[in-house]
């Protein structure tokens, strides 16, 4: 029973410590997201303005459709079929598709919530 006093200080510690670091991961996912890595992922992939901005309204559309009745959620589907109809280059590029999910993670805050849901659903699925 001696040792529990020092267990309860350590995993009250811990729990600190685990506090700061979600801290300094929301700060950093901020400051992150001010760089607009999505833009920039795009970029590195040859998309023009117009492609770009495309691809801003497919995920609108996209993360709207996260909510609500089930048989009104989207699918992994519909963002590839979206994706394919831009990129016609890159359609079912699976590495392309996945640096794009991935890239909503550290983008602004709306996107994150759709990765979420992407990550809820197991996306991508490969058919």
């Amino acid at each position: 029973m001696a040792d529990l006093p020092d267990l309860t200080a350590r995993v009250q510690e811990l729990e600190s410590q685990v506090a700061e670091l979600v801290a300094m991961q929301n700060l950093l996912l901020r400051l992150m997201s001010t760089t607009r890595p999505l833009s920039r992922m795009l970029e590195q992939y040859g998309a023009t303005e117009t492609q770009e901005e495309a691809v801003y309204r497919l995920l609108d559309r996209v993360s709207e459709r996260t909510r609500g009745d089930e048989r009104d959620l989207v699918t992994f589907g519909y963002l590839r079929r979206g994706l394919g109809e831009i990129f016609l280059d890159r359609r079912d590029d699976r590495e392309f598709i996945q640096l794009l999910i991935d890239t909503l993670k550290i983008e602004r805050p709306a996107y994150r919530n759709l990765h979420a849901y992407m990550m809820a659903n197991q996306w991508p699925i490969w058919e």
